[in-house]
């Protein structure tokens, strides 16, 4: 079975059609693994799949992440949901960010299935990191060259919709720094690697200078906009390079059901 796919947006992304979810082959795992290479999303609408054909899709991509503590008990996936007794962050608004910014071993990718899907909002919108750098005024560049930011995540305070206060931060977190231009790991390619949700302070700057200079940065980002926005349903499918790609939520009603199925890739072969 050869598979075939179709431009998602200007910068990355494929869709992939005619899939079946019963004849997952090597040469069909290994075109996976090309398309995200090369693309850095790779879409299947409508995939249906199961939890085991989920798991052999994003396998050929690269090994399962154990990093975060709810996967250190042998477990696989998680839910991001608002229907699962045990779902993570489900409801609100999620700002740009790359899962894992915060911690020392980040993730090389991420993977949603969707179960169920809200009517109304509850988006997943894509920013490309590398070409926001690529894009970048040259007197912003030269003012973030070699920089590093620290990024941090409360486990007692942090929001989705708000910028962390690095002033008030509980005994429980996480934190991590990275060069503002951070190399992607495995490609290679310079990243501009900042988050509203994570990002706390630019080290070496004072606090003033810091804080204008990752307002000026986030403006920017704001000049750019969304490369691709998805509009969730039940089975779709979406593999994505977390790091050379942000992604953001939109908000949406708590009283609709949204529950997603997430798979997260380490860094290293398959």
């Amino acid at each position: 079975m050869s598979i075939h796919a179709r431009p998602l947006s200007a910068s990355f992304g494929v869709e992939v059609i005619d899939f079946d979810p019963n004849n997952i082959t090597d040469e069909v795992k290994q075109a996976t693994k090309l398309l995200f290479e090369n693309h850095q999303l790779v879409l299947f609408r409508n995939a249906g799949v199961t939890e085991d054909q989920h798991l052999a899709l994003v396998k050929a991509v690269g090994p399962i992440s154990t990093t975060d503590e709810i996967m250190k008990d042998g477990r696989q996936f998680t839910y991001i949901s608002n229907v699962h007794t045990d779902g993570r962050v489900p409801n609100g608004e999620l700002f740009y960010h790359s899962d894992h910014m915060f911690l020392n071993e980040p993730l090389k990718g991420i993977s949603l299935y969707s179960i169920e899907a809200p009517e109304h909002g509850g988006e997943t919108r894509f920013l490309n990191a590398a070409k926001a750098y690529q894009a970048m005024p040259e007197d912003l560049k030269k003012r973030i060259e070699g920089l590093s930011a620290r990024h941090v995540y409360d486990y007692n305070a942090n929001r989705g919709d708000q910028r962390p206060d690095p002033t008030k931060l509980s005994n429980k977190v996480d934190t991590a720094i990275y060069p503002l231009v951070w190399h992607h790991p495995e490609s290679g390619t310079p990243l501009l690697y900042i988050s509203r949700l994570f990002t706390t302070e630019v080290i070496g700057l004072s606090r003033e200078d810091s804080n204008q200079l990752l307002d000026d940065l986030f403006a920017y980002l704001d000049t750019i906009g969304d490369d691709y926005t998805h509009k969730w349903k039940s089975g779709d499918l979406i593999i994505w390079d977390n790091l050379h790609l942000q992604h953001a939520r939109n908000d949406f009603p708590p009283t609709e059901r949204r529950a997603l199925r997430r798979v997260p890739i380490a860094l290293g072969t398959s």
